[in-house]
């Protein structure tokens, strides 16, 4: 179901789709494999996550699984490829949740296994619940995992961290995976708390946010002098934008009142 006209996916299989309160909410949902995900689901992940970047009443999206697991990755059947394969297409549909201009959550119970932990990692935050568990277990298969997810899991959990789930393909339980740093909150119902940050996510501002992840991701700003205090070169939309939506914002802040800002996804032009 849909409200408000938002995003509806054209292909789901595989996956649920809603929107409730400007939050988007993906679930995958194929709970006789505890929700594995299949190459044909692989490779509509980043329409679905084009989709949701290009409607601007969807300000935040939660990813999630169905039936009390988030997933146990890719689906063991679908394996039989050649690893170029195997490589391109998880690499792009990863690298379309880490690089979406939406806020992503994941919300987080049972299985968290393999390409679950990486979509995990690849969420700008992650609420996860007591009793989850966590692995990359691909050396129990024979599979290398691509550069890209890799690396990513190493920023999330560290060089060192990263290398232990890697090379012996544990399965790490919540508490381990807690004092690591992996979830940003933690509780028993992690979808409805993702919801409620979802919806304050939506009232914040669009332009500091798809900003703020753009600079981290190394996509704006021209350093111009190099080292301490050097001179950072705003390309001129992005000032033109910022002086309209800092004035909204402050407008709100000396009136007492929640901000009505004015800049959508639609707007960001890149660097």
């Amino acid at each position: 179901m849909t409200v408000d006209g938002a995003y509806r996916p054209v292909d789901l299989e595989g996956f649920d789709f809603t929107v409730t309160g400007g939050v988007g909410t993906l679930v995958i949902d194929r709970p006789e494999k505890r929700n594995a995900i299949s190459r044909p689901m692989w490779r509509s992940l980043p329409e679905i996550i084009a989709g949701v970047d290009a409607d601007d009443s969807i300000g935040a999206l939660v990813i999630t699984g169905a039936a009390g697991h988030f997933s146990a990755g890719s689906d063991i059947a679908d394996l039989n490829v050649p690893l170029g394969d195997f490589w391109e297409l998880n690499s792009t549909a990863e690298a379309a949740v880490a690089d979406a201009r939406t806020t992503t959550i994941a919300a987080i119970t049972g299985n968290c296994v393999g390409g679950g932990t990486e979509i995990a990692a690849a969420c700008d935050i992650r609420i996860g619940a007591p009793g989850s568990i966590f692995g990359v277990t691909a050396a129990k298969l024979g599979l290398v995992y691509p550069p890209g997810p890799t690396r990513r899991l190493s920023t999330v959990l560290g060089d060192a961290w990263a290398r232990y789930l890697l090379v012996t393909a544990s399965i790490v339980k919540f508490d381990q995976m807690r004092e690591l740093g992996f979830f940003h909150e933690v509780t028993e119902t992690p979808l409805a708390a993702a919801q409620a940050l979802g919806e304050r996510v939506v009232g914040l501002s669009r332009l500091s946010q798809i900003g703020s992840k753009a600079v981290l991701a190394g996509e704006l700003g021209e350093n111009r002098g190099g080292g301490d205090g050097a001179v950072l070169t705003p390309p001129q939309w992005l000032d033109e934008a910022y002086q309209d939506e800092i004035a909204r914002g402050q407008e709100a802040f000396f009136a007492k009142r929640p901000p009505e800002f004015g800049f959508t996804g639609t707007d960001w032009a890149g660097e």
